[in-house]
């Protein structure tokens, strides 16, 4: 018994120095790594601005200078562990066009850095005459001296206080604007939004005269799906230049008025007409509809005259009467007039 208790004795023994010993390795190369790594040099340095094609409001040297030169990062000359990339992620995010920051070190120590741009969803002017960007998380952009996003403008906007009323306004414009250019044909027709004063919403379109009275944003897909009908059914065919307003607010309706004067379409409105018509022959792709047909030429609206026939100049029966000429919408083929008869 007291040598079956020596033999696991000595086990236990043997299993502790093996452990301690493979602990002790695995420490000593932990430490050994950790030196090695302390003094490595930063190999080479990448910056990227995601998305600097389309948007160009981050200027990649300003940001090398802020980023890199400004924390004096050289290559081949500051080690790894004297790179904070936190630092430089919270600097990044400091300029309010970068979205999203990303900096780390990777195996073969280079230093990368990838800065993505704030998205512009509307240019928004203040009653007191300020003007910003608005991004799509509802943030105030600052304009650039740089460069120029052209997108929807909203104007007549309170000026924001960061109450519960503000960030109802943001997010309704945001709502609204983000339908907008989402649609191949509103995004082409909507030339600007207007705030209201009671913080509703009129649309002035590129094409026609009018304006639409949307009112508030509830269901606001379904009334400008209406208001695309009335232009395709309507508009098309009486004129773009009908009406001076167009009311939404109402359920599942298109309320037009007044009827103005018509007048002829200048040659830019036919060419902002036919511009828009194209667009709308297109396929919708929030609602995959169908193409239409190329519509006719608008033609104005007026009185459908009678079509008369010109008669024949013959000696006719004094009970006749002379017939009215009227145009005519196509030529007109002569009647024969017989004695004492005469055929209108």
């Amino acid at each position: 018994m007291s040598e079956t208790k020596r033999k696991i004795s000595v086990r236990k023994v043997l299993q502790a120095i093996v452990t301690v010993i493979v602990l002790g390795g695995g420490v000593a190369a932990m430490l050994g790594a950790s030196s090695r790594q302390k003094e490595a040099r930063i190999h080479d340095i990448r910056l990227e601005v995601r998305n600097g094609q389309q948007y160009m409001f981050l200027d990649k040297d300003a940001l090398w200078k802020q980023l890199i030169d400004q924390k004096d990062i050289v290559k081949n000359v500051t080690r790894v562990d004297q790179v904070n990339v936190r630092d430089i992620e919270a600097e990044a995010r400091e300029n309010p066009w970068v979205s999203q920051a990303e900096a780390y070190v990777d195996n073969n120590k280079d230093l990368h850095i990838y800065v993505t741009q704030r998205r512009p969803a509307a240019r928004v002017f203040f009653e007191n005459g300020q003007s910003f960007y608005l991004d799509a998380s509802a943030k105030l952009l600052p304009l650039s001296d740089m460069f120029t996003y052209y997108t929807t403008i909203v104007t007549n906007v309170p000026v924001f206080s960061n109450d519960s009323l503000d960030n109802d306004i943001r997010n309704k414009i945001l709502k609204l604007v983000t339908l907008i250019d989402r649609d191949t044909f509103w995004s082409a027709q909507i030339a600007q939004v207007i705030v209201t004063p009671d913080h509703k919403f009129e649309l002035i379109p590129v094409l026609g005269n009018h304006t639409i009275i949307l009112g508030d944003t509830t269901d606001m897909k379904i009334k400008l799906d209406n208001l695309f009908a009335f232009y395709k059914n309507v508009l098309n065919r009486i004129g773009w230049d009908k009406y001076e307003r167009l009311d939404l607010r109402f359920s599942n309706q298109v309320v037009a008025s007044p009827n103005i004067p018509w007048k002829p379409s200048s040659k830019n409105a036919i060419s902002n007409m036919d511009w828009v018509k194209n667009i709308m022959e297109q396929v919708r792709p929030d609602t995959g509809a169908i193409a239409v047909a190329a519509p006719k030429p608008v033609v104005a609206a007026k009185p459908a005259a009678a079509v008369v026939k010109t008669p024949v100049s013959k000696p006719v029966a004094s009970a006749a009467k002379t017939p009215v000429s009227k145009p005519a919408a196509s030529k007109p083929k002569p009647t024969v007039v017989k004695p004492a008869t005469v055929k209108p």
